[in-house]
């Protein structure tokens, strides 16, 4: 063999050397960048997974909120609806009324109650009045009418008079106009700012008024 052909052999060898080293290159460039590719994906999914589980288990806990919230609202209003209507029972609640004897023979008994009193027009220092066209005579009434239950046009006066304590204390003596012999005596005694409050009534066993 001549040295051309030797050279051009050497030559073609070291080309072929060359081109495989190339393709041993490329084939390792191919591989590293499927292998990042597949790392890639991974990596993708495992962030996908880990962002919807963290979204589920948030949600899941919202949902659990919101429905205990109003189950406690619910609670704490049925609670407050039962305070009210406890209080409202309670405001219902018939004042006790009580009766006793009497030592007075004309007296068949005698009734207590916490009665209110009934309300006052007038301004200023109170009179007690004994004037029947006089805003302190109709509130007197209106005391009685409270004590006895009968209607003020239902009434029949016949008696009204100064208590132990004159400027704050009267008497009357009350029927209905149907029945004049069964006959109540009332006290009322003057609450300033509120008015006539009655205090106690006798049933009298004759209307020892009447005549």
């Amino acid at each position: 063999m001549d040295k051309k052909t030797q050279k051009e052999e050497q030559r073609r060898s070291a080309q072929n050397h060359v081109e495989a080293s190339r393709s041993e290159q490329n084939s390792k460039h191919k591989r590293t960048s499927i292998t990042l590719n597949i790392l890639i994906i991974l990596m993708s999914l495992a962030i996908v997974g880990v962002l919807w589980l963290v979204f589920f288990l948030t949600a899941e806990d919202s949902a659990d909120k919101v429905e205990t919230k109003p189950k406690t609202e619910q609670t704490q209003k049925a609670n407050e609806t039962k305070k009210d209507d406890s209080k409202a029972k309670d405001t219902e609640k018939p004042k006790e009324q009580t009766t006793e004897t009497s030592d007075d023979p004309n007296v068949s008994e005698v009734i207590t109650k916490d009665w209110k009193a009934v309300g006052t027009e007038q301004k200023g220092d109170h009179v007690n009045s004994y004037e029947m066209d006089s805003e302190d005579w109709e509130e007197k009434v209106n005391a009685f009418s409270e004590a006895t239950g009968i209607d003020n046009g239902d009434m029949t006066i016949w008696y009204v008079g100064r208590g132990d304590e004159p400027a704050t204390q009267s008497i009357g003596t009350v029927s209905t106009k149907s029945d004049p012999d069964k006959a109540f005596r009332v006290y009322i005694t003057w609450v300033d700012g509120a008015g006539w409050q009655p205090t106690k009534v006798e049933v009298l066993k004759t209307n020892d008024k009447r005549n």
